[in-house]
This record gives structure tokens, sequence and C-alpha cells, in this order.
């Protein structure tokens, strides 16, 4: 993840914060883009609008850049909106761009940091074209579980976690009853652990 310590001493004197309340909009799908964003605490989603429908790309947190493709297209390609109160950190594009050209190791940084972006909404586009609801479910825990490790960490409430794999929170509270029915899992607040049993059949 890139760091702010990572940052040059020009983008560091650039940089302004903003306040969010939860449901505040920060920038809306077709604004005229002028920064690029960190999030220094809380969460936001990316959202879209279509036909009256809002679609959620992803969820971002403390530590982590949005809105990167405002470097080279000229309108916000969705909305932010604070999930929490949340502290958020403002680059104006074009300063950042001039720092990344100036800067191979800055440069470097940020592509991989764009990668692991890359990755992360690449691999929720794949669990979203699971059909069943307890795949989709089983596959993302897995994902997020660590090697040799029965109990996995879930950082999302469970309305977070429901709209970036695309289920409504009832789907995805039936869903988790249904494998715990099954001994398939317990779940416990920000975590649930594997059975034995079920992992090693």
């Amino acid at each position: 993840m890139l760091t702010f310590d990572a940052f040059p001493d020009r983008l560091k004197d650039v940089m302004t914060e903003h306040e969010l309340a939860v449901d505040q909009i920060l920038f809306q799908q077709g604004e005229s883009t002028h920064s690029i964003f960190w999030v220094g605490s809380g969460q936001l989603k990316l959202v879209s609008f279509t036909e009256q429908q809002m679609i959620t790309h992803y969820f971002v947190e403390a530590g982590e850049s949005f809105a990167e493709t405002a470097l080279h297209f000229e309108t916000y390609g969705c909305t932010a909106i604070a999930t929490q109160p949340s502290r958020i950190i403002a680059i104006p594009k074009p300063i950042f761009l001039d720092a990344v050209r100036q800067s191979p190791a800055l440069c470097e940084q940020y592509v991989a940091h764009l990668t692991q972006r890359f990755s992360v909404v690449k691999r929720f586009l794949e669990l979203r074209s699971i059909r069943s609801a307890r795949d989709r479910l089983l596959q993302y825990l897995s994902y997020q579980r660590q090697p040799n490790q029965l109990t996995v960490s879930l950082r999302r409430s469970l309305k977070s976690l429901a709209a970036e794999l695309g289920l409504s929170p009832e789907v995805l509270s039936r869903t988790f009853a249904q494998l715990e029915s099954d001994g398939v899992l317990s779940r416990k607040k920000g975590s649930v652990t594997f059975s034995d049993e079920w992992f090693n059949s």
C-alpha cells in the first residue's frame, strides 16, 4: 500500500482534508475531476447510478486511494459516499501527475498500488459472476483466509459485505445461517471460523 511517507514534500504541502459525515457525498458521478483521494480514516463506498438503480463498485478504507481515473479523465465515473464518519485527503491531480513524472520511485510505488487495487476489483467481479449465494460467500471467505488458518476476520459490516458481493443483506444473512446450520462454519462478531470436519472433507 502506498503511504504518505513515500510522498515528496511538495505533495504533502498541497494536501487538503475533508471531514465527511455518514451518507455525505464527496463527489458525484459526472462531476468535473480536480483531485485524487486517500482515506485517512473511516470508509466510503463508490457507486454509480443507471436507470434509478444504484450499483456498488467497492468500498475504500483507511490507507486506500480512490478516484485514480481522475488523473486522465475529465469527469468522475462514480459517486463517493461516506459510510462512516471519515477523514479524506485530497491531492490536486495536476500536482500529483507532475510529482509522478519527476520521481521514478513514486511512479513505481503508485503503479504497484494501482496493480493491487486492480487485483482486488477483479476478484470482486469474479465473485459476482458466481450465481449461487452460498458458493459466492464461500469463495469470498476462502480468498480472505490465511494459509493454515480456519478463522477469517470480517472487517466489513454485513450491509457493506452484501453490497460488495452483489447480494441483499437478507440473502447474505440467510446464507451465513445456512452455513452455520450445515456445520460448515461458526460466526462471531467480526470473524467466522470454518469447522475442521468440513474444511478437511
